[in-house]
């Protein structure tokens, strides 16, 4: 015998996926869940961040121990400019002090006429002092005028001291000179 049911199936009721009394766990579990993710997902990115801030500290670091050897290398060239530039300073200072007297030598040396000579040339400061003997009054006379008009004495020419000496049975004048020199 054949049954035929003619109400149809009954629909089975259909089970909730969730229960009614878990749902509130349920959104617990996953507001918790998004926390922790959100959690981890700021602890990750605070942890990146740390990362980079020290490469970049390591990176400075290294930066900052190159600077300081270039500093070192700096300072050492600025010291050696600076002790360059006084051992210039003191050349130069030698060169005009050394020219000095060479150009007032050869001054006084182109100046002297014949019959006379010098027994003591002195410069204190610009103060030249020239000691000698000459033949005669005249020669004397030529020796300052030529040493006045060769432009290295600033004044006149002094004549301080004349006096008549007998060196070698001849008679002659011995002389002190005061100038100032330029």
């Amino acid at each position: 015998m054949i049954e035929i049911n003619l109400l149809g199936a009954v629909p089975r009721a259909r089970r909730p996926w969730l229960p009614a009394d878990q749902k509130s766990a349920a959104a617990g579990l996953v507001l918790l869940t998004v926390t922790a993710l959100g959690v981890g997902g700021w602890w990750w990115q605070t942890m990146r961040a740390e990362r980079a801030i020290d490469a970049e500290i390591a990176a400075a670091q290294t930066e900052l121990t190159q600077l300081k050897s270039v500093a070192s290398l700096v300072d050492r060239a600025v010291s050696r400019k600076v002790e360059v530039s006084e051992r210039l300073g003191l050349i130069d200072r030698l060169h005009r002090t050394q020219r000095g007297p060479v150009e007032l030598l050869e001054a006084v040396s182109r100046s002297v006429p014949d019959g006379l000579w010098l027994l003591e040339l002195k410069q204190t400061g610009l103060v030249v002092q020239i000691e000698g003997r000459a033949t005669s009054l005249t020669a004397l006379t030529d020796f300052v005028e030529r040493l006045q008009t060769s432009g290295h004495f600033g004044r006149l020419v002094d004549i301080v001291t004349t006096n008549m000496e007998v060196v070698q049975d001849a008679s002659v004048v011995r002389f002190a000179l005061k100038a100032s020199a330029q």
